[in-house]
């Protein structure tokens, strides 16, 4: 008979602290517990309690066990629990795929940075009242313990428990569990072990009997109050109580028959944790099921364990160490073939067989695809620890070339440490290069390495300096050195990096030629956007030709941007952005939100512009992406500016002022927000701040400061036609944003030389090409408008109108009142308002639909033609020829008919004809 208690012995107030932690959690208090202990001392099986009450009160349990030779495998364990049942995709949104990635079995694709793969594993977490046991946590990586890490600090408030075991040794797992208890986000509970009583009460347990005065004081001598030495023991010959728990151990192991002992011996080399299907094969058993069923009844394995970690090291140290090594062998090439991406058991495996070549090159495959799931902590520990193996020279050259591979990973998905990390590694693979007498070639590689670093972490100088020495014929070195030169943005090195690029994208590989292609996209951006726009689609067919997902991703955001330049068009923006949630590609999901809300911006859709906004800053804020959170404060900014909030547009600027942000970012934004006030000399002073403040090479920047600048200057006399020439020939012309304001002022200017015909073309320009825009547009009509009056062109009354209806319906008094004042002063009739503009359909006012456009379209679904409009409502048919345009752009309609069918449901009108 084989003894195990049935009841919890001597942890009474252990159990009474761990219940009531998930009552916390049950509470929405959640938060850690961390059990540590000697082996054996009672850690498995205080959780194993604590996860049965859990799971009594409604809460979900996942469970996962930690191995030096699977790195994450506890969260991979924790991850795969929770899928048992279909996961919470509205909970996970963009995360799930993330989540995904961490499967054994995940392929290469869109590498996930740390902190991205950390807040996947708390939304699933979080996902439900949740009780997460983490066994054996001092057996863990790196990566896993940096993931537990960022889940210690983020579960309060939350309806999760964790609790982690571990041994108490000075590593990893103890100092990640003190930092915890210092800074309060965990505590601890040491367990230690029975005392004589409580040995007494647990041996009665077992046996249904109280054991004789002098078998009892052997136990307790023996066990030294270690619950699990007090079961094994038992389980032994109780006449004579073993010396050993080995002894006890290997005693039940021989009462079993031989294919069973087989299966066991097999299972021993894999350590606690073993794959049944790889093991079976191992031993060469036949029906490895039943086997394993027989030795769960004899207390030795449960389901694909050992019991205990003792029991694997008891019958795996009875081998002789011949027998070990073939075996361990044996186990490897089943393992190569049955679990081909467990790579790093692979490495483990070969090490016990004791064949050091075998472990290195299994370690450079797991270290390669570890860095191409963008596990770079996992990556360079696996290929460190095959360098603290070997002193082979070509076996350390493949270990140092696999770690230079993996180098410029580490400033991509690490970037908040500037890429400090990898300039590290790349020192030691240097130092360790030149102690091996390392050919040149193979320095140079890692130079070439530490240079993509430097690129990555936007270090140019420090690139070129490791790239000095390279010669310009490897495709690699090419791009790596137009990138960097690239990047010093300077109009004169501009050709070079093209050249260097062009090389690049003609004989490299697709990797290379993607990366080349993107460097000559940011290259030609600036001159011509259609030519950039050429590159961006021969690097997304690349791309999609190769499987490259994230290089395919990168090219359609790249899209979106031109398309926003070009067009204020977000189509191929949306497409980037739900091509990134489906690959749950965080950071780019992050970057189109923010495009996103920078277009809506200029289109004058504020309500979307917030949202994006809102949710970039949220997801950029939780990841620790400064940068990216301060682009989402700018907008917040911009949208405050657009409505003449001056307490919130400053209060904006200064979060971003106070974090390094640009002071072209806090000029621009002050500057609008001047103009909506009506406060031009205001306006103008700031708009000089931002030309004081941007000192290099213009670029297509995000602010577009430029365009409205000129109109003002124009508007109020103080520029003429030398300035208007020179932005209009520059590169910022072909930006559909800066042609709305450049033609706004050339008809000004056109009208002050008394050109009139001249005047109302550029005008008529700056309207078609404005539909559809917020400021562009309406800024334009209010500044033009008194120009239109003063000079005599154009239809400046209907222009005015226009404008006081757009700034009063969007809470701008200070511009409104102005458009009001020059209508006055020239004798127009007073504008006739609904109150609140109520009558516009709300649909319709969320589309930005004006008063004006509002009568346009009564009177269009009635099916008025556009010169009955014009006499109906006092207009001219090109101004009502303007507003039909304008309203199947706002409503996404290509003809009248379906502008009519969009509209009569809404605002009423005629039965069809």
């Amino acid at each position: 008979m084989q003894f195990q208690s049935p009841v919890l012995v001597g942890r009474s107030e252990e159990t009474s602290a761990l219940r009531a932690a998930v009552a916390r959690a049950g509470q929405g208090r959640g938060g850690a517990v961390f059990l540590v202990g000697e082996p054996g001392i009672g850690k498995s099986r205080l959780a194993s309690e604590l996860a049965a009450h859990a799971a009594d009160r409604g809460f979900r349990v996942l469970r996962g066990r930690a191995s030096r030779a699977v790195p994450l495998r506890a969260l991979c364990e924790a991850v795969l629990s929770a899928f048992r049942k279909a996961p919470d995709e509205q909970q996970l949104g963009a995360y799930l795929p993330v989540v995904l990635r961490m499967t054994p079995d995940a392929p290469a694709g869109v590498p996930d940075p740390a902190v991205v793969r950390a807040e996947a594993v708390l939304r699933l977490f979080t996902a439900e009242k949740t009780v997460v046991v983490l066994e054996d946590l001092h057996d863990a990586d790196g990566e896993t313990l940096a993931i537990v890490d960022y889940l210690l600090d983020n579960l309060a408030g939350e309806p999760v428990l964790l609790l982690a075991t571990l041994r108490p040794h000075p590593d990893g797992a103890q100092r990640l569990a003190d930092s915890a208890v210092a800074r309060r986000v965990a505590f601890a509970l040491r367990l230690t072990g029975l005392r004589d009583a409580e040995v007494a009460e647990l041996a009665c347990r077992l046996l249904g009997e109280p054991l004789p005065a002098d078998v009892l004081a052997q136990l307790t001598k023996i066990a030294d109050g270690v619950p699990f030495v007090v079961e094994e023991l038992l389980n032994g010959d109780l006449r004579a109580v073993p010396p050993t728990v080995a002894a006890a151990t290997l005693h039940r192991v021989d009462a079993l028959g031989p294919a069973c002992v087989a299966l066991l011996e097999a299972a021993a080399i894999f350590g606690p944790v073993f794959p049944l299907d790889v093991v079976a094969a191992v031993a060469e058993v036949a029906d490895a099921t039943k086997l394993l069923q027989e030795a769960e009844r004899a207390q030795l394995v449960h389901g694909d364990r050992f019991r205990h970690a003792l029991t694997a090291d008891a019958i795996r140290g009875r081998m002789t160490p011949t027998a070990r090594a073939s075996l361990a062998r044996k186990a490897a090439r089943t393992t190569e073939v049955l679990r081909p991406n467990e790579l790093e058991l692979v490495a483990e495996l070969w090490e016990a067989a004791g064949d050091t070549a075998g472990a290195v090159h299994s370690l450079v495959r797991a270290g390669k695809h570890a860095a191409a799931l963008g596990r770079f902590e996992t990556a360079v520990e696996l290929l460190e620890r095959g360098q603290a193996m070997t002193s082979d020279p070509d076996l350390t050259a493949d270990l140092l070339d696999a770690l230079a591979t993996v180098l410029p990973l580490a400033a991509v998905v690490v970037p908040a440490d500037n890429g400090a990390r990898a300039f590290a590694l790349g020192e030691r693979l240097q130092q360790a290069l030149t102690a091996a007498g390392a050919e040149p070639g193979r320095r140079a590689a890692v130079r070439l390495a530490q240079a993509r670093v430097a690129a990555v972490a936007g270090q140019w100088e420090r690139g070129l300096d490791l790239i000095a020495s390279a010669k310009e014929t490897d495709a690699a070195v090419d791009v790596v050195k137009a990138t960097l030169l690239f990047g010093l943005n300077q109009l004169d090195l501009l050709p070079k990096a093209r050249e260097l690029a062009e090389r690049a994208a003609a004989t490299g590989t697709p990797e290379i030629v993607c990366e080349a292609l993107e460097v000559l996209t940011r290259c030609t951006r600036g001159q011509d956007l259609a030519e950039a726009r050429q590159h961006v689609r021969r690097w997304q067919q690349v791309a999609e030709q190769h499987g490259l997902a994230a290089w395919r991703l990168r090219a359609l955001l790249e899209l979106g941007v031109a398309d926003k330049y070009l067009s204020i068009d977000v189509t191929t923006l949306l497409a980037a952005r739900r091509a990134a949630l489906d690959a749950g590609a965080i950071v780019i999901l992050i970057a189109a939100d923010l495009h996103l809300a920078s277009t809506y911006l200029v289109r004058g859709e504020y309500d979307e512009a917030a949202r994006c906004g809102a949710s970039a800053a949220e997801a950029a804020g939780k990841l620790g992406l400064d940068a990216l959170q301060l682009l989402a404060v700018a907008v917040e900014a911009g949208i405050a500016a657009m409505h003449g909030r001056r307490k919130e547009t400053d209060q904006a600027l200064a979060r971003l002022r106070e974090n390094g942000g640009s002071e072209e970012i806090w000029s621009y934004s002050s500057a609008v927000c001047a103009l909506m006030e009506e406060r031009y000399d205001r306006a103008l002073a700031e708009f000089e701040e931002v030309e004081r403040a941007v000192t290099e090479p213009r670029i297509l920047r995000g602010t577009f400061y430029q365009g409205p600048r000129l109109l003002v200057r124009v508007a109020h006399g103080l520029a003429g036609w030398p300035e208007y020439e020179r932005l209009a020939e520059s590169h910022l012309a072909q930006v559909l944003l800066h042609r709305v304001y450049l033609a706004w002022s050339r008809a000004v200017l056109l009208g002050r030389d008394g050109r009139a015909d001249e005047a109302g073309e550029a005008a008529a320009e700056a309207l078609e090409l404005g539909t559809g825009l917020g400021l562009p547009r309406y800024l334009g009509l209010r500044l033009a408008g008194p120009a239109a009056l003063a000079d005599g062109w154009g239809d400046p009354l209907e222009w005015v109108r226009e404008a006081e209806e757009y700034f009063h319906r969007l809470g701008v008094p200070a511009v409104a009142a102005a458009c009001r004042a020059v209508l006055r002063e020239a004798g127009a009739p007073r504008q006739r308002r609904w109150r609140d503009h109520d009558t516009v359909p709300a649909e319709l006012r969320k589309l930005g639909v004006t008063v004006r456009e509002h009568e346009v379209l009564r009177l269009v679904v009635d099916r008025y033609g556009n010169a009955e409009i014009a006499e109906q409502l006092f207009l001219s048919p090109r101004t009502v020829e303007r507003h039909v345009a304008s309203l199947k752009a706002r409503t996404g309609r290509t003809t009248r008919a379906d502008l009519i069918s969009y509209a009569r449901p809404l605002i009423g009108g005629s039965a069809p004809m």
